[in-house]
This record gives structure tokens, sequence and C-alpha cells, in this order.
């Protein structure tokens, strides 16, 4: 079980009634925070791990298959982080059921916030110079130092999907 902690705008776009006591979740990287956000590139839909901040997109029109999108997204940024199979596999295993409700972390909304505009500065870029891709995107911004947590991304989401 992994819950999706979708911004009231990502809720209304994607007209979905929160659930109001979501279930804990059962995967080592715990929930996700969801929001959807406008690039140069085109409308997309951002999800940052709540303890890792690791992200992943999808482009917005994908948003009716968006659950299947999101797990093809983690395990392909987790096999860009030498991430296992093995342990890739065993951690989406917990994404099969996935709940959504409203966000709750102020904290973690303004990480969300500043990833945003992080992808909306790639897009632009991206298009300048002729190469957009969403996977160079996110390989990027989970390698990013995170200043306010002191952890990089990458490495605290390798460490709690690998122990």
């Amino acid at each position: 079980m992994v819950t999706l902690r979708c911004t009231r705008k990502l809720l209304k776009f994607l007209d979905i009634k929160p659930v109001e006591k979501p279930s804990p979740p059962t995967g080592k990287l715990g929930n996700w925070y969801a929001n959807l956000v406008p690039t140069d590139g085109g409308d997309l839909i951002i999800f940052v791990n709540e303890k890792s901040l690791v992200t992943v997109a999808i482009p917005s029109w994908g948003a009716d298959d968006i659950e299947e999108f999101f797990r093809s997204r983690v395990i392909n940024l987790f096999r860009m982080l030498d991430i296992s199979d093995d342990n890739i596999f065993r951690e989406i295993s917990h994404y099969q059921e996935i709940q959504y409700t409203k966000t709750d972390s102020m904290s973690l909304i303004g990480s969300m916030n500043d990833i945003a505009w992080n992808y909306q500065f790639i897009a632009e870029r991206g298009i300048q110079n002729g190469s957009l891709s969403l996977m160079e995107a996110e390989f990027q911004l989970s390698n990013m130092p995170s200043i306010a947590r002191k952890l990089f991304p990458a490495d605290k989401a390798r460490d709690l999907v690998e122990n």
C-alpha cells in the first residue's frame, strides 16, 4: 500500500475524492507527494518521495493511467540509480494498491515546490537545446542535494530500498 498525497490542484485535475484516513504505507520508502506542474514542454504530474525526495514525473496526458505510469517511472529511476531488480520489485510490490489523499506536510510541499521549479527550468532549457527528456530530469533532480534535509535523494532512496 502506498498513498499519493496530492495537492488540491491535482486532486481536482484527476477528479478524485481523497481518502480521509489513509492506511499507513507498507513499503520502505513510505508515501509520495504529487502535484500538477505547468512547464514549457507541457504540464507534468510530479511525484516526490516523502522520505528520500527522489522524484519522477509523467506528462499530464497520462493521467488516465497514472498508477501504471507512476510505477513504471519509479522502476526506471531505481534502475538508473543502480538499485538491484530484486530490491526494486520488492518495493514496487507495495505500489499495487494506491490510495489518494491530501497533502499534510508544509515542509514537503516546500521541497516539492523547489523540485517543481527545477522541472520547469529543465524543460525550458531542454526546449532551447532541442533535447527534452523526463528520464534525464528525474535522474538529475534525484542527484541534486537537498539543503533543507541535508541529503542526496538518490543516496537516501538507495539506502532505504536496499537495507
